[in-house]
């Protein structure tokens, strides 16, 4: 099991690869793009896939759950 520690470096570790990913896919993208090539796009397309779901994977604010978690009447 791990401590917390751990689970942030992971977390980090995690939000830094989900974005690298994410702008090498569009970098890749766009220079796919001017090439015409087909093949490159569609893999920066799973490569910005993979890089957001990384990301989403990796924690980070959750609006949804804060805003539910108050009840209305304490607010």
């Amino acid at each position: 099991m791990m401590d917390s520690r751990g689970k942030a470096v992971g977390r980090y570790l995690l939000r830094l690869v989900g974005g690298v990913s994410v702008i090498i896919g569009l970098l890749m993208a766009f220079s796919s793009l001017a090439d015409g090539n087909l093949v490159g796009i569609v893999l920066s397309a799973v490569l910005i896939g993979g890089g957001v779901f990384a990301l989403k994977r990796s924690g980070g604010p959750r609006r949804a759950e804060a805003s539910t978690s108050v009840p209305a009447a304490g607010r």
